[in-house]
């Protein structure tokens, strides 16, 4: 990738930003002037404790439980949502699949992780994914609407262009890895405009709940490969290199807090399945999404992940994103909710 290919350069993709009207075929992107170009207003993640993960295991009775103490013991829900914020969730909710075929976020750790935000004051809590099956029955079929009901949040699938705004995601992306060897966007060479929901941009927190999956195309899809339930123009990235992009998405995009749900894991045929299911019964909490998703690789225990097979992983650790190296991190692994 650091070739010239003749290809579009990150600097000259931010000057056709600045000062050109492009369209982008039938995603309907455009970019007018850089002011245009929406900044997120997410405030950055912060590590209150000396973990750099908390791991909570349970039972199919405790997962709401554990989801609370894994939360509590990485510093609790106060030091992530503050009294008045908008406050946006990000769940697996996007496929007409029961909670045990495990496509989704279990919606005991769904509706505890709103709980805990209601309890912190947050002024609004909308819970969105981009679905693919129809969005009134994967959210009924999933449990989502369960989930949330007698609770101030509310679920959305932003399917229509109007809720997105254009992002400049080659901003965010080093022109270095780690290692000082040169890195060009993939976004930047290949004209790859992305947006994001309104939602996203202008809440002041944003919580990923990924559920760990099998992926046919990206080996796996747990907290980074989730952001792409978020985006507008997916295509393109299975078009030009959806590892690089995944990754570079991840650079732009910074939850606030990751909680991961490996209540159940999709072993075979993910996204969707239906496919071979595990219990590993945990709940994984962290603000890195490279560690918390090397370390989720190993409840994926019938193709026997590792976190160097998954290659958004490893390019996001030579970008700096995070540590692929689990035997680097401080890990509080726990047996049981509070009081058990």
């Amino acid at each position: 990738m650091t070739e010239d290919r003749g290809k579009l350069t990150r600097r000259k993709f931010l000057e056709i930003a600045g000062g050109t009207v492009l369209v982008g075929g039938i995603y309907g992107l455009s970019f007018v002037d850089e002011n245009a170009i929406a900044k997120p207003n997410i405030r950055p993640p912060v590590k209150p404790t000396e973990n750099d993960l908390v791991v909570v295991e349970g039972n199919p009775q405790t997962y709401g439980d554990i989801t609370e103490r894994a939360i509590n013991e990485f510093g609790g829900i106060e030091k992530f949502v503050r009294k008045g914020d908008r406050v946006v969730l990000s769940p697996n909710m996007g496929w007409m699949r029961t909670p045990d075929q495990a496509a989704a976020t279990h919606p005991a750790v769904l509706r505890r992780v709103v709980e805990l935000c209601q309890r912190a004051g947050a002024s609004k809590i909308t819970c969105v994914d981009y679905t693919l099956d129809d969005w009134k029955l994967a959210f009924q079929i999933c449990g989502a609407e369960d989930a949330v009901k007698g609770t101030k949040a509310t679920l959305l699938s932003p399917t229509e262009v109007e809720m997105y705004r254009d992002v400049d995601i080659p901003s965010a992306v080093p022109t270095k890895t780690v290692d000082g060897a040169e890195y060009d966007s993939v976004h930047a060479e290949n004209r790859i405009y992305q947006k994001l929901p309104k939602e996203i941009l202008d809440c002041d927190s944003f919580i990923c709940i990924p559920v760990v999956k099998d992926h046919e195309a990206a080996t796996i899809t747990i907290s980074m490969k989730k952001l792409m339930g978020n985006i507008w123009n997916r295509k393109d990235y299975h078009r030009y290199g959806l590892h690089e992009c995944i990754a570079e998405l991840n650079m732009y995009l910074r939850p606030t807090l990751i909680v991961a749900d490996a209540t159940r894991a999709l072993q075979t045929r993910g996204p969707k399945g239906p496919g071979e299911v595990t219990t590993p019964n945990k709940v994984v909490v962290g603000i890195d999404p490279v560690a918390v998703d090397s370390y989720c690789t190993r409840f994926l225990t019938v193709k026997g992940v590792t976190p160097d097979q998954v290659n958004h992983l490893v390019i996001a650790n030579r970008l700096g994103r995070g540590e692929i190296d689990c035997d680097k991190l401080k890990i509080k692994e726990i047996a049981g909710p509070q009081g058990a």
